[in-house]
């Protein structure tokens, strides 16, 4: 399980307990971006509103649509869209106890 905190980070606004599509999903939400997944030839692109500036596109190779959208939302939840941290349930809870 995983936690969505904002940038700066707000224990009022974090969200524990969420798999890596909710927290994709809630980060788009709150970031207000609509998004859908293509796929062009061999490779799933993530299209959205507002690109975040300086993040290179956000793509999979994988055959599979399922593992390549999996791909792509580990990829955005990693990078953050300049606005959100996704971290493990475990390394949210021993951040908040030190």
């Amino acid at each position: 399980m995983f936690t969505l905190r904002c940038t700066p980070p707000d224990p009022f606004s974090d969200a524990p307990g969420l798999t890596l599509s909710e927290a994709f999903v809630r980060m788009m939400a709150l970031s207000g971006r609509a998004y859908m997944f293509t796929r062009t030839g061999y490779v799933m692109h993530l299209l959205m509103t507002d690109p975040p500036m300086g993040a290179s596109e956000f793509q999979s190779k994988n055959g599979s649509d399922w593992a390549a959208r999996m791909e792509i939302i580990e990829q955005v939840c990693a990078h953050g869209l300049g606005e959100f941290q996704v971290v493990t349930d475990e390394e949210y809870h021993q951040g908040r106890a030190a």
